[in-house]
């Protein structure tokens, strides 16, 4: 059982690269597009809106690109509280990825009604919330499944 841990943790060293680049993206975006910004729109709030973004956006997605590493780690060397943090972390995971696919079900239904109305140029963009939340919620139920499944309840 040790391998199926061990392809787990590479899984959770995926996502939690793939979390930390994204966050390198935004930083790389905001660099190169901060001084159009400042000389376009020279009287706006540019600091609370970087504030905003930051405090939305990356600090979240940071904290948990950070979370998935140290989880790979721990179930790559093992851990005696590894059970119940995989337990408690993808439970958390499993309801929001629940929340985001809710967000595609209700994204859907407003890009039906603006199409009957003659609109919905940007309808199939109400497809994307389940880009995120069915990866998410496989991802989440198996971890869950091998951490009741391969994760002993305590290890030393």
């Amino acid at each position: 059982m040790l391998w199926i841990r061990r392809c787990l943790a590479v899984c959770h060293l995926a996502l939690g690269l793939v979390l930390l680049l994204g966050v390198l993206s935004y930083i790389v975006l905001g660099i190169h597009g901060l001084p159009q910004l400042l000389r376009d729109a020279p009287k706006t709030h540019i600091t609370g809106a970087l504030l905003l973004v930051v405090m939305v956006i990356l600090l979240p997605e940071i904290a948990l690109g950070t979370w998935m590493l140290v989880l790979a780690r721990w179930l790559w060397s093992g851990h005696r509280l590894l059970r119940n943090l995989l337990l408690v972390t993808h439970g958390f995971l499993l309801l929001l990825a629940a929340f985001i696919i809710k967000w595609g079900f209700d994204a859907i239904d407003a890009a039906e009604r603006s199409i009957a109305q003659g609109g919905g140029l940007l309808s199939p963009f109400a497809y994307f919330p389940f880009v995120i939340g069915i990866p998410l919620l496989v991802f989440a139920l198996c971890s869950i499944v091998v951490a009741l499944w391969a994760v002993p309840r305590q290890q030393t």
